[in-house]
């Protein structure tokens, strides 16, 4: 399945097209695997990892969704951690020499990353 206008930055189409419920709800549906690309490298990625799982990992007959965006998003360096769901995207910055964890963690997903 492939979704769209997915995000709260559709601000132009007004307050009643702002989804901000419907990934819980298709997230909470038992064997439905959703992902939410957050630009063009990612929606590559994510469209052949889906296709692969559809037919070898998950089993045929899994339904798998893709929640795009409509807006204008950045299109950041391809990145093939994507297909395990996760990857930092930015390092925090620390002072020249130190080994500083970072006091903050930001996560995001689809066109607020």
């Amino acid at each position: 399945y492939v979704w769209t206008h997915d995000s709260i930055g559709l601000g132009e189409d007004g307050p009643t097209h702002q989804p901000v419920e419907h990934l819980a709800s298709l997230r909470a549906i038992p064997g439905l695997n959703v992902v939410r690309p957050a630009d063009a490298n990612e929606t590559a990625i994510a469209w052949r990892e889906i296709l692969r799982r559809y037919t070898k990992v998950f089993g045929k007959g899994t339904p798998h969704g893709l929640a795009l965006t409509r807006q204008g998003v950045p299109t950041y360096e391809a990145n093939e951690d994507a297909a395990k769901g996760g990857y930092v995207l930015f390092e925090a910055e620390t002072p020249s020499g130190q080994n500083a964890a970072p006091q903050v963690l930001l996560i995001a997903t689809g066109s607020e990353v």
